[in-house]
């Protein structure tokens, strides 16, 4: 179980700053029920989304945005710089962002054409690494295994998933060649829900599928070479597959998505691995949900899997067993956290989230 603690915070205005704040009061159901916990809410312009976030610990939390917003705290919450960037007359849609450092970050926009920007002055000056104004070019995420080693997924033109890869820390990119990737099924594709269908761990990738397919694509040697495996999440229509995963180790993994437009006990939402991503086996819960993003959350006394999404936020306490017990977490007055993507930092005591209408969440555990 979650233990829940207040995020303290005060507020200061920078730049095209929103803030706001609601503070709950906190109590514990038992097992069960709902935990009702203590939230802290932090509001930024009501008219982005947000699919893009990255604790690096508990003072420090990026995020990028529609209409080329980004913004960070470095004090908990307390205060909030938010700006935006605009590229030929646009303002890009980002759904990607990796923070190397304290000063360095990465954004990636989606679409045609697609921007990626890196600042190594954190965000007082942008510079231009990559672009793509390849009609149908769409990316979906982007990770880093460490400061110089990233890579890009974006969905298949003509069945060819389109994968660049960086060694030096962004400043330059590769194109992964479509003969080491294994052709994308008619209408399958990647979610950039909430930039997590990738999952890396040292020299090896994960990306997930969706759509007719819900597929796991694998390399063991950093994007240069992809094997694909099926799972048992379900599949066939636009919205359905694989939204995201998550690596404990090189072994043992989960992936999570569902039906986006339907949600009902009948549907395999949740997938575990032990195997590195080559079998994969359904976690059935006892509550129906959609998995936007979901991530293995380390507290004093437990590792639970967090899952969040438009159906709410729940906690599982098994990670693993064939059925699992799924906690949802609602805020003190019973309102359910319904986020698009969510970030725990690694050793840290704070889950953050964020989502429509420029709304980001953050819950103290133990």
């Amino acid at each position: 179980m979650l233990s829940i603690k207040t995020c303290v915070h005060s507020f200061m205005v920078k730049r095209i700053l929103y803030i706001t704040a609601l503070l709950c009061t906190l109590h514990v159901a038992a097992f069960s029920q709902a935990i009702k916990a203590q939230v802290s809410y932090y509001n930024m312009p009501s008219y982005i989304s947000i699919r893009a976030l990255q604790a690096v610990n508990d003072n420090t939390v990026w995020f990028a945005a529609s209409h080329g917003v980004y913004g960070y705290t470095q004090n908990g919450g307390a205060s909030w710089f938010v700006d935006s960037i605009k590229v030929d007359s646009v303002y890009p849609e980002f759904r990607s962002i990796a923070v190397l450092d304290q000063n360095t970050v990465l954004l990636l926009s989606i679409d045609s054409p697609a921007y990626l920007f890196k600042t190594t002055t954190k965000g007082k000056k942008w510079k231009q690494v990559y672009s793509n104004h390849k009609p149908g070019i769409f990316f979906d995420s982007m990770k880093f295994s460490d400061s110089k080693n990233g890579i890009a997924v974006g969905d298949p033109i003509n069945n060819c998933f389109k994968i660049i890869t960086t060694n030096n820390g962004g400043n330059t990119w590769t194109k992964v060649s479509c003969e080491d990737i294994p052709p994308a099924f008619e209408g399958e594709a990647c979610f950039a829900a909430s930039n997590s269908c990738i999952s890396v761990r040292h020299n090896k990738v994960w990306f997930a599928t969706g759509g007719s397919h819900a597929r796991i694509f694998i390399s063991d040697d950093w994007g240069k070479h992809f094997a694909a495996f099926p799972t048992p999440i379900v599949q066939g229509g636009k919205m359905t597959g694989a939204f995201s995963i998550y690596f404990i180790d090189e072994n043992t993994g989960i992936a999570g998505g569902g039906d986006y437009e339907k949600t009902d006990s009948t549907i395999t939402a949740l997938s575990i691995t032990k195997d590195g991503g080559i079998t994969w086996q359904p976690i059935v819960a006892n509550s129906p949900f959609f998995v936007s993003c979901l991530q293995q959350v380390k507290t004093k006394t437990a590792t639970q899997l967090l899952v969040t999404g438009h159906n709410g936020t729940y906690s599982m306490d098994a990670m693993g067993s064939s059925s699992n017990v799924a906690t949802e977490i609602t805020d003190a007055m019973g309102e359910k956290l319904k986020f698009n993507t969510l970030s725990a930092p690694a050793g840290g005591s704070s889950v953050w989230l964020a989502g429509s209408k420029g709304k980001i969440a953050c819950i103290k555990i133990n």
